[in-house]
């Protein structure tokens, strides 16, 4: 766990300027969620990757922690309520940071680091992780 949350610090310091978008932030919750619920339900582990990040998210003063927890829950609660359509909103979210040179391969990352953080990288955390590739418009990742 400690390799994840240092792979998130990382991530974040050094990319602090971009960061500080609260529509990215959305679309980190977006993906976290889709991530955390791909084998059927949320760790503790995957929690404590998305709570750091949200430490981080204060730090920068871009959203609330508590408002970006309440999108975590509501992306989790849509997907729960309708896979097709809390997917659908979660890869039209992302689909804005599209060819954004730094901002798709850092969210990419993050969500690989959230994947990661269980230690039990799914076949179905793989396949949403490939999604999300192609939809950010990535190659080799």
């Amino acid at each position: 766990m400690a390799g994840i949350i240092n792979t998130l610090k990382s991530l974040v310091d050094r990319h602090q300027n971009q960061v500080r978008n609260r529509k990215f932030v959305e679309a980190v919750m977006a993906s976290m969620a889709l991530l955390a619920l791909a084998d059927g339900e949320i760790s503790f582990a995957e929690l404590m990757a998305r709570d750091y990040f949200l430490d981080h998210v204060q730090q920068l003063q871009i959203i609330e922690p508590n408002e970006a927890a309440e999108l975590f829950r509501y992306y989790a609660d849509t997907i729960k309520d309708d896979i097709k359509v809390g997917q659908d909103k979660v890869w039209n979210l992302v689909s804005t940071f599209c060819g954004d040179d730094i901002l798709a391969p850092l969210l990419l990352n993050i969500c690989k680091a959230i994947a990661e953080a269980d230690t039990n990288y799914s076949e179905q955390e793989h396949t949403i992780i490939i999604k999300l590739t192609k939809i950010l418009g990535l190659k080799n990742y």
